[in-house]
């Protein structure tokens, strides 16, 4: 099988939700894919696909950060939602920023110390 039809194979397994969907979706018996999913080569081409699978879905949920960002302010202001709905949101906004901010150390702490293993 191609390089190319491992790729598929391998998406198809990450995205139907049987082993027997992905070889009926491939067009392979469903031998063919548990003797494939036990090959190092074949590991690294599904460990590959789904980290690209996961990127993109980081990528997406991104850029809905700052719309969605915006609907909870818009909970958390709104005077005519319930006390919980606002609290809830404001919370969830709280709880984002707090997490952004130590994120952000904590990647500035690991730059100092990557910078200083290589002045080492």
């Amino acid at each position: 099988m191609a390089k190319l039809n491992h790729e598929k194979l391998a998406l198809h397994i990450l995205t139907t939700s049987s082993i027997r969907d992905a070889a009926e979706k491939s067009g392979v018996s469903e031998s063919t894919i548990y003797r494939l999913r036990k090959d190092p080569g074949f590991q690294e081409i599904l460990t590959k696909i789904k980290d690209e699978m996961f990127q993109d879905t980081i990528q997406k949920s991104q850029g809905y950060c700052l719309e969605m960002l915006e609907v909870l302010r818009g909970i958390a202001l709104n005077i005519t939602a319930t006390d919980s709905s606002r609290v809830s949101a404001a919370r969830s906004i709280l709880e984002l920023g707090m997490t952004m901010y130590e994120n952000e150390n904590i990647l500035e702490k690991l730059k100092e110390l990557e910078r200083r293993l290589e002045d080492d």
